[in-house]
């Protein structure tokens, strides 16, 4: 994806190894040290706005909602992450705070696991300010891990919290992130 306008991002948080062993939640998160910084393209967002370079996308979105039944995307984004040496997940998080399904396409190969933990943000829990202060403070289980392949799409349920890990093996690592809405539900 060269010459492809990324804007940089510089909040994307990562945590050293040994305490993510001991509980992700415990981490104090604004230790500049222990950030992770990378990059994103954001396609497409509920409130409005929408990339010139969505239509570059289109057929695979479309081919994406057909395979899943017919969904509405809500949000769309590119995320790169960069080899920054370190080998931990990212801040794990929630995409949006609505009921809403979640998925990853992954365009290429990569090193730089996404990290499926057992906890879930459940909208029903109080306010948006008391669930952040919940998933910033919570400790967290890792139930499973999806390493990146070309061409692979991995769904899942919004509400479960998740992490990105930057790649130690490839330079960088590319994937599109979906945020969407359907009808039914998609897992039966």
């Amino acid at each position: 994806m060269n010459g492809f306008p990324w804007f940089f991002l510089s909040e994307d948080i990562s945590y050293p190894v040994e305490a993510v062993d001991k509980a992700l939640g415990q981490i104090d998160i604004q230790q500049p040290d222990k950030r992770s910084v990378g990059f994103t393209h954001l396609l497409l967002d509920q409130d409005g706005v929408e990339s010139p370079f969505l239509p570059t996308f289109q057929a695979l979105l479309d081919n994406i909602s057909d395979a899943l039944g017919g969904v509405t995307f809500f949000r769309v984004r590119l995320a790169l992450q960069l080899n920054n040496g370190k080998k931990c997940p990212n801040l794990p998080h929630t995409d949006h705070e609505e009921d809403h399904y979640s998925a990853l396409y992954y365009l290429h190969d990569s090193s730089g696991d996404t990290v499926f933990y057992n906890e879930y943000d459940d909208p029903n829990d109080g306010t948006i300010d008391d669930r952040w202060h919940k998933a910033k403070t919570q400790k967290y289980t890792e139930c499973m891990r999806q390493t990146p392949k070309a061409n692979t799409l991995f769904a899942f349920d919004g509400h479960q919290f998740h992490s990105s890990s930057n790649p130690t093996d490839n330079e960088f690592r590319i994937i599109l992130n979906l945020n969407f809405r359907s009808n039914y539900d998609i897992f039966r």
